[in-house]
């Protein structure tokens, strides 16, 4: 699995898990760019994406997604303080409910705990053809993102696939077993989550903290970075001190 790191060797690490049909540094280069003085930050291409090839095209799946992100952790000095954005989000949501012990900390930007219309209608953009006619900027970036997985058109496979295999497989239930600290992001203007998702997780999670962004679509740690660093910060301030 490509992943990219900053800050230094000695420092906590922190994993970054990043969304659908994104790539490690994509999702997450500017906020490790303002966290790279005090962890140590890892950002995967996770199976499928960016520079990680997919053994098999037909065991693509949340649960490839987990077991691999689980191997990942098990092989470096965990607990890690672990972040996930939308699937990556998901993607550590379930992680926690079988492994919360490789988890010191948890951020999690704009999830949900179960599928809904907001986030179908998210998916449904996925669509390549969709997608190029409607947003041509981003399927440039996109084609750029993906070529390494094969040419200039891969994207359009990754698109396909985190549309339709990668849905949402979390039991609620399971995350009261989660000690860690626990910081939940979104933006006020996404549709892509459902508001009383968090108020769900608020409960769940002992030990969480919300922040809601103004202003803030989907991807507001990239669309709205200089709002979401200092809360980073202060959540990781915070846990420093216990």
């Amino acid at each position: 699995m490509h992943v990219t790191t900053r800050g230094t060797a000695e420092a906590p690490t922190l994993v970054l898990l990043h969304g659908g049909i994104g790539a490690g540094a994509y999702h997450w280069g500017k906020q490790a760019d303002a966290l790279a003085d005090r962890f140590c930050i890892h950002m995967p291409d996770l199976p499928g994406h960016g520079r990680t090839l997919l053994d098999n095209r037909d065991n693509y799946s949340s649960e490839l997604l987990v077991e691999t992100v689980i191997d990942y952790l098990e092989a470096l000095d965990h607990p890690v303080h672990l972040g996930g954005f939308s699937m990556g989000g998901h993607t550590a949501l379930r992680l926690v409910t079988v492994r919360p012990e490789l988890v010191a900390s948890l951020v999690l930007v704009g999830v949900s705990l179960r599928d809904h219309p907001g986030l179908d209608g998210w998916r449904e953009q996925f669509h390549p053809d969709q997608l190029a006619r409607e947003y041509p900027f981003w399927a440039k970036q996109l084609s750029r993102l993906h070529a390494p997985l094969g040419g200039p058109d891969a994207w359009r496979d990754v698109c396909l696939r985190d549309s339709k295999q990668a849905g949402i497989q979390v039991d609620p239930a399971k995350l009261t077993a989660v000690d860690a600290p626990v910081l939940l992001l979104r933006g006020d203007r996404d549709s892509t989550v459902d508001p009383a998702h968090y108020v769900e997780m608020r409960e769940l999670f002992d030990r969480s903290d919300e922040a809601v962004i103004p202003a803030g679509g989907h991807d507001i740690q990239i669309t709205r970075a200089q709002l979401v660093e200092p809360v980073l910060s202060d959540f990781y301030e915070r846990v420093a001190k216990g």
